[in-house]
């Protein structure tokens, strides 16, 4: 499977390289093949960070960073982000007027919420609304990445966190590692919170994530440090 992954990016990236080598190009033409080119390039490397990552949290290894995020910002600016990629797909947010602050690693908390974006609209390739919920519930910030897309079947649900396990999507066409679910939770338990989904075929998935409010987790590090 890795190799099969690795292969697809490479081997566009070298077909494209020797055409514009053996031929004669239009700048447009040659422009086209140069936007194909760097995709691929940056989903090699990407593929490379999710590797490298599985590597560093078996061994113990993930380094996380504790600055105070605002998750509802965080869901805004992603959001605006991907409402530019996905045309057939309507992002609507479910947001409150105050901050929803956690302390967290805000390079990898977006790694998360992006994973969970890109997968609501990979797996609804119909289209339709992707919607992000955030919202405090006691001690803990919600996030919720709500489509209306393929679902999952019951009796998938019990491995869905499994690395490199990706279901029936191959056979559906969808792309991708089978990695990024099992590393937005270990991200997340590593920031000692927790992660889950529901799903039913054919009518979609809500993928949520749960993490220490800022106040909560404040008090527990002053406790430990005392």
């Amino acid at each position: 499977m890795v190799a099969h992954e690795f292969r697809t990016p490479l081997t566009s990236i070298l077909g494209f390289a020797n055409v514009m080598r053996k031929r004669t190009l239009a700048d447009e033409e040659r422009a086209q093949y140069l936007v194909i080119v760097e995709e691929q390039a940056r989903r090699l490397a990407a593929l490379i960070d999710d590797f490298l990552d599985v590597q560093r949290i078996e061994e113990g290894r993930l380094e996380l960073k504790q600055e105070l995020v605002d998750v509802g910002k965080l869901l805004r600016e992603e959001a605006r982000s991907f409402s530019v990629q996905a045309a057939r797909h309507t992002l609507e947010l479910d947001l409150p007027n105050e901050a929803l602050s956690v302390y967290a690693d805000p390079s990898r908390l977006l790694q998360v919420v992006g994973n969970l974006i890109s997968n609501a609209i990979k797996y609804s390739p119909d289209g339709g609304e992707v919607k992000l919920v955030g919202t405090r519930n006691g001690d803990m910030v919600y996030v919720g990445v709500r489509d209306q897309g393929v679902g999952i079947p019951s009796e998938l649900h019990d491995r869905i966190f499994t690395k490199f396990f990706r279901g029936d999507a191959s056979a559906r066409g969808i792309s991708g590692t089978g990695l990024g679910l099992a590393l937005a939770r270990d991200i997340v338990e590593a920031h000692g919170g927790r992660m889950g989904f529901s799903s039913v075929r054919d009518r979609g998935s809500t993928f949520w994530v749960e993490l220490p409010t800022a106040d909560r987790a404040g008090g527990a590090q002053v406790r430990k440090e005392r």
